[in-house]
């Protein structure tokens, strides 16, 4: 312990705060192309992407499947909505039948396919389909201006649907760092995402439905003191996600295959865990889901009770001001999971376990931590592990 810094940490009743900006620390750790602590090259056979052609037909079957076999997620692509001249005019070139650019495609367990690049493409093309518009002022093929898809004859009706598009597919052993290294490249020209983002996207269901009922609560809102309130990049679900892996983790709940019952074992790769625990939420009955979305919320509540402002921040006196840093995301889910250890009728004492917790988050082996190769397990279990041995401290049944 350094007992030279324990002055650093003051309640706000004391002075006022210099606040940093950024709603997390290590925003960094979002994008894809940033710097990792993970420096090792994947070998090319992790590269599982395959050409195939479908017809707009088999794939306005995929989408009209209940549940729908094609995502289109509008959080994953961001572009602006096609004019509709636009989309007449795609329509015109596949009657046309010039060739179109590339789909991009990732496929899941399940088998759908999530769009990564083409999506305006086939709304335009399945919206024609639902005779949802009418083809006008078209410069080449004038003759089907004002017809809709039912006004066409069977013979140009096959024309659209038997289009054959190509697409690259990413199949689901393909380890998420390469996908995200995919999305990057495909996706250059249009708004960068960051791996949160694209895990929304890879992962939709009961993962995304939790994350984001946990991230709008008056739990989340209150404990993180509305810090992510004006949030539009997803940071708050990265924060949940990972708490929420780490917790399933710390109690051997997480399996990483299905069928096997085998359980996961962390080595450090913070994205496979991460997706692997999504893709293990999905797969949850729902009542499961209920009670891991209780979990976290009674652990928001309990640290705004006993620990209150700061919780999830380094304060600390720099250059003679009181400098609050942005949420630390170690300390949000390593707190988080030592408020799940506090029985549910246990009497807690929130003065000693917020001097503990203060005297942790100034102790030089759990800030060091927080440092390089945060995510390696040894330092993961550290932080658990001390975590573990303060709150069991501070409560009596």
């Amino acid at each position: 312990m350094n007992h030279e810094q324990d002055s650093l940490y003051i309640s706000q009743a004391e002075s006022e705060y210099t606040i940093d900006t950024e709603e997390i620390s290590d925003e960094y750790d979002l994008e894809i192309s940033a710097d990792s602590d993970d420096k090792r090259v994947y070998p090319m056979k992790s590269i599982k992407v395959e050409k195939r052609f479908y017809t707009f037909f088999e794939l306005y079957r995929k989408y009209q499947k209940n549940p729908t076999q094609i995502i289109m997620d509008s959080d994953f692509q961001r572009k602006e909505v096609w004019l509709l001249q636009q989309k007449r005019e795609l329509i015109e070139s596949i009657l046309m039948r010039l060739p179109l650019p590339i789909f991009y495609f990732n496929q899941d367990r399940s088998g759908r396919l999530i769009v990564i690049d083409g999506r305006q493409r086939l709304n335009a093309v399945f919206s024609f389909i639902n005779n949802e518009f009418t083809l006008d002022k078209l410069k080449i093929l004038p003759e089907f201006n004002k017809k809709r898809f039912r006004d066409l004859s069977a013979l140009h009706q096959s024309d659209i649907e038997d289009y054959q598009a190509i697409a690259h597919v990413i199949l689901p052993d393909t380890p998420d760092r390469v996908k995200f290294d995919i999305f990057e490249r495909v996706n250059r020209a249009g708004t960068k995402l960051n791996k949160q983002e694209i895990r929304n996207a890879l992962y939709q269901g009961h993962a995304t439905r939790l994350l984001n009922e946990i991230v709008i609560s008056c739990e989340f809102s209150k404990a993180t003191e509305d810090a992510f309130k004006k949030d539009t990049r997803m940071k708050n679900r990265y924060l949940v996600i990972r708490f929420l892996a780490f917790y399933l983790l710390q109690n051997h709940l997480l399996y990483k295959s299905k069928v096997k019952r085998e359980l996961y074992q962390y080595s450090g790769d913070i994205d496979d865990f991460l997706g692997t625990a999504m893709e293990f939420i999905n797969h949850m009955p729902e009542s499961e889901v209920d009670r891991l979305k209780a979990t976290a919320l009674d652990a928001l509540k309990k640290v705004s009770e006993y620990i209150g402002e700061n919780a999830f921040r380094l304060v600390k006196m720099e250059d003679g001001k009181i400098k609050r840093y942005p949420v630390n995301m170690n300390i949000f889910e390593t707190l988080l999971y030592g408020m799940t250890l506090i029985p549910e009728n246990a009497i807690v004492d929130p003065i000693v376990l917020r001097k503990k917790v203060d005297s942790l988050k100034n102790d030089d082996l759990f800030l060091d931590s927080l440092n390089n190769h945060r995510d390696s397990e040894s330092k993961v279990q550290l932080r658990f592990k001390m975590i573990q041995n303060i709150v069991g401290e501070c409560y009596d049944n």
